[in-house]
């Protein structure tokens, strides 16, 4: 009985809990209905007038700096200045010094290759001065030997035509000496006797005599006899030099030698 009557509760409280749904819902969906449509009220826009400064950005105040931090802000800006410019100068500087370094480098460079080439020219020079003095010394030693050579030749000759013309000299003047009695072998007459290039005697004088004055004034005479020399004029003609320094005064020896006794 117990059972029965719990079941039968149980389906009395859903039937009322279906039965109060279902009138609400349709209480609901009628008062939806019956309700009318509401239109929106229009909007209205109110204008206004409005100045051009009023339209104008507002400036805003700076904000207020302690004038102490102003302070220490513009002496911090400065020195950062300062030490820029520093900094600034002083890279200018070793710049400077780097291209002056540069310089004085490249000019003591310049001035090593300049006296090198200094010492290579006057090394050259001397060397070269050396062998044209050693070429002339050369020269002048062939050109010396060459020259006395010649002039022992030269003399040789000279030598060689003075003694012929003093051999023509003394042969002509002994042609015509006639020796006197009173001369004897081994008697001898030194003479000098002086000429003009013609060839002709202008003055005969004895510088030794005899000891006989016959035979020394034989050997004058026999000297103004010839009077003129064709050799001595024809070695004045030919040497002119030779003649004024050897024959134009020419000692001659009259020895008597072939006398019969």
């Amino acid at each position: 009985m117990r059972n029965t009557g719990g079941s039968y509760a149980l389906a009395v409280v859903i039937s009322l809990v279906f039965h109060g749904a279902l009138i609400a819902v349709l209480t609901y969906g009628w008062e939806a209905s019956s309700q009318p449509e509401r239109k929106p009220m229009p909007k209205f826009v109110q204008a206004k007038l409005v100045s051009a400064d009023a339209l104008a950005p507002k400036k805003t105040a700076p904000p207020k700096v302690d004038k102490i931090q102003q302070r220490q802000q513009r002496e911090l800006e400065q020195q950062r200045k300062a030490e820029a410019e520093k900094k600034r100068r002083a890279a200018i500087e070793r710049k400077k010094k780097l291209e002056a370094e540069k310089k004085r480098k490249a000019e003591a460079e310049r001035k090593r290759k300049a006296a090198e080439e200094k010492s290579r020219r006057e090394k050259e020079r001397k060397e070269k001065e050396r062998k044209e003095q050693l070429e002339r010394e050369r020269q002048s030693a062939f050109d010396e030997a060459l020259e006395e050579e010649e002039e022992l030749l030269d003399a040789r000759e000279g030598a060689q035509a003075v003694m012929s013309v003093a051999q023509a000299i003394q042969q002509r003047i002994e042609s015509v000496w006639s020796r006197p009695p009173s001369a004897r072998n081994g008697m001898l007459t030194v003479v000098q006797i002086n000429f003009v290039p013609t060839g002709r005697v202008v003055a005969a004088n004895i510088v030794e005599g005899s000891g006989n004055a016959a035979l020394d004034r034989s050997v004058l005479t026999a000297i103004r006899r010839v009077e003129v020399f064709p050799e001595v004029a024809e070695l004045a003609r030919k040497e002119p030099s030779l003649f004024e320094r050897e024959v134009r005064k020419t000692l001659l020896n009259f020895r008597v030698e072939d006398l019969r006794q």
